[in-house]
């Protein structure tokens, strides 16, 4: 249900699920896994503290059913799986050396997980992303010894759990978006955004990295409708969020700086700096804000 954006009935089932076992780390993974969704898709950060308990929660519970049932495969997959969400989540919120720790945790639990059962297929997406980003954000993580170049690894990890056909594989699928934009492949994106949209039309992020790829290609026309679809779904949501939808002006003044309408665009960045006062704790809107600057700046040049 998560991954076909019902949230209401996945919050639903796992707060049941939490009821009839709370020592049971599985229940509260999935909760916050389910939060982190709804703040990803709909820049909405209201569920940033959900997201936070929850995913804490299950990392000492699953850490606690390691200790006692050290050669199980399920428990070090949960393990693995919450350290993970725990990582993008900590990513969003500036927090790069928690999320870099926390995305070693992951990795090194969802290889114990694989090697105890090779069945786990699931756990190589979570061991692939870990492989592509730490080098793909080495430069982040300047400090660090040196960082070879495991992004084509990581990909590979995460084309095999995808083939695999888990239960996990459209997170698989949709954690390659954002690999394939950080790597400019943009035609095996839109093919994935569109395959992705296929199978669910609530899902969002498909569409946002969309609007970015047409961006990039310049192709105005088919980045603005794009933009507009995303729009008219976080507006009719009960999830709405207008900080986190700024990014929607900062896009739609990129869309029209491109077609050479400056000074429209120019409006656009205007309305989202009016935000800032009201905006300044929704993550999403911090980063949307540095972008806006920067993109306002080159305006002006």
């Amino acid at each position: 249900m998560i991954w076909s954006g019902q949230f209401v009935s996945a919050i639903d089932s796992c707060h049941r699920l939490i009821d009839e076992r709370p020592d049971n780390p599985q229940g509260f993974f999935l909760l916050g896994m389910a939060y982190y969704s709804i703040n990803n898709q709909y820049r909405n950060d209201c569920y940033a503290d959900s997201v936070a308990y929850f995913l804490d929660t299950a990392i000492e519970l699953a850490e606690g059913k390691v200790d006692q049932e050290k050669n199980q495969a399920k428990w070090y997959f949960v393990l693995g799986s919450a350290y993970g969400c725990r990582a993008l989540y900590r990513s969003i919120h500036g927090g790069w050396w928690g999320a870099f720790r926390d995305g070693h945790h992951s990795c090194s639990n969802l290889e114990r997980a694989f090697k105890i059962d090779d069945q786990y297929t699931d756990a190589l997406s979570g061991i692939g992303a870990y492989h592509y980003w730490k080098s793909a954000k080495s430069g982040i993580l300047k400090k660090l010894p040196f960082i070879g170049d495991s992004r084509k690894r990581g990909i590979a990890e995460i084309i095999r759990a995808v083939e695999a056909e888990g239960i996990m594989s459209i997170s698989a699928q949709k954690s390659l978006l954002p690999i394939y934009f950080n790597e400019k492949r943009y035609a095996d994106m839109m093919n994935l955004a569109d395959s992705l949209a296929a199978a669910n039309s609530l899902d969002l992020s498909g569409r946002l990295h969309l609007t970015r790829a047409f961006i990039e290609l310049e192709r105005w026309d088919l980045a603005d409708r794009t933009l507009k679809e995303v729009q008219s779904a976080w507006e009719s949501s009960l999830y709405y969020d207008a900080c986190g939808a700024a990014e929607a002006l900062y896009l739609k003044g990129r869309i029209l700086s491109g077609r050479g309408d400056k000074s429209e665009a120019n409006q656009y960045l205007g309305q989202l700096f009016s935000m800032d006062s009201t905006c300044a704790t929704n993550a999403y809107f911090r980063q949307t804000l540095l972008d806006a600057r920067a993109l306002y700046k080159k305006l002006q040049d």
